[in-house]
């Protein structure tokens, strides 16, 4: 009897203590990787590598991310892998350098939509296509919240080549990227279909398509961007064969010999809800748009000034807004107010809701989780009822 009560108040513990220190188990181990300088994250794992390659290659075994601390990684080449997300601590904080002697940045070959690149400056790529990125072999990655500077290529694409590929470009920005041929910012070739939405497209040069380039056979999808002070001698802005959609931009002070905002190799082509404005269009036909000064804040600041107001405000097309984008480039409502009209380029004019009252976090009001509090408590309230039944039993079992 004794020996039965033992073991009975024995899995009270045990059921008991599991109950209180319960926590979540992830279904797939993670990865982290660290420049060696940086004190690691609280909470992050054990599993840490000195450099993004060797972090990608531990996650093709079996991780599905790879978590990447502040700091900057000097590497070049880096091959992502299909269905694992390298995720940077943000494009301010965490950067990939190449170094500038000649190779890409990063490369994506032949991975799905299951792969994300997010939160990093990529810089230093020099190579003959796709300096800052070379996206091929039929890649429909998804490269958000990135800044794409600095890189270069010798035929196409300074900041990021798209070849027979369909990535999502969402919330990045590429900025002083240089092409000795085409495509300063991006380029897109070969049938490619990407989708480029919430960019901010500035200060790229080429000699065909100083932000961006498209080939006569591609069909990108080019939504609520802002394209300023990109340089080329065809095509400052935009240099496009017949089959893109451009819609809700800010196409502004680009600068070209011919085509300073776009140069369109076919006269047929349609523009809608653009603004384009100081540069012109060659061979397009812009219809629902404007043509006014944005109102930017300035300085370098391309959120619409409300004060002037910004005729970008309220002035684009919902209908046009790709599938599942709801937020602007830094995250703010995509249409505010909600329930009305979508502004044109990458910011969305918005107003901060007040303070939060006292009592929250951040800003955020979360929801209790009543069970889980109740858990330990119910959990300690096991171990002191089987005690205590246990005591019982065995002072009865004493005086027998």
């Amino acid at each position: 009897m004794r020996r039965f009560l033992s073991i009975l108040f024995a899995l009270g513990l045990v059921l008991s203590f599991s109950l209180v220190t319960a926590v979540p188990v992830l279904a797939v181990p993670e990865v982290w990787v660290d420049d060696g300088f940086t004190p690691a994250t609280p909470g992050w794992g054990t599993t840490h590598f000195a450099t993004i390659t060797n972090g990608i290659i531990a996650a093709d075994l079996g991780s599905a991310t790879v978590h990447v601390a502040a700091g900057t990684y000097y590497e070049q080449d880096i091959l992502m892998k299909n269905g694992v997300d390298v995720l940077g601590a943000g494009a301010g904080s965490t950067t990939i350098d190449a170094g500038g002697g000649g190779g890409h940045v990063v490369i994506a070959s032949g991975v799905d939509s299951t792969t994300t690149i997010d939160g990093f400056t990529i810089t230093g790529g020099n190579t003959d296509v796709g300096g800052g990125m070379y996206i091929y072999n039929a890649s429909s990655p998804t490269v958000s919240n990135c800044i794409i500077t600095g890189n270069h290529a010798a035929n196409y694409g300074g900041g990021m080549y798209i070849h027979e590929s369909s990535p999502l470009v969402v919330n990045c920005v590429f900025e002083s990227n240089t092409s000795d041929n085409r495509g300063g910012g991006i380029a897109c070739r070969s049938g490619s279909t990407p989708t480029i939405v919430n960019c901010i497209i500035v200060d790229n040069t080429a000699v065909d398509g100083g932000g961006i380039y498209v080939d006569g056979t591609s069909a990108p999808t080019i939504v609520n961007n802002t394209i300023v002070g990109n340089t080329a001698t065809t095509g400052g802005g935009i240099y496009t064969g017949p089959s893109p959609t451009i819609t809700n931009n800010i196409i502004v002070s680009n600068t070209a010999t011919t085509g300073g905002g776009i140069y369109c190799t076919t006269a047929t082509l349609a523009i809608y809800y653009n603004d384009v404005y100081n540069n012109d269009l060659v061979n397009c036909i812009s219809t629902s748009g404007i043509s006014s000064d944005p109102e930017f804040i300035g300085g370098g600041d391309y959120h619409l000034d409300s004060s002037v107001p910004s005729p970008c405000i309220d002035a684009g097309d919902n209908a046009a807004i790709p599938v599942g984008i709801t937020t602007d480039f830094e995250g703010e409502p995509r249409i505010y107010p909600g329930g009305g009209t979508v502004d044109m380029g990458a910011d969305e004019y918005y107003v901060a809701p007040p303070p939060p009252p006292s009592g929250t976090v951040g800003g955020e009001v979360y929801p209790v989780d009543k069970a889980a509090l109740l858990l330990p408590w119910l959990g300690l309230g096991l171990v002191l009822i089987l005690a205590a039944g246990g005591l019982i039993l065995v002072r009865r079992q004493a005086h027998r």
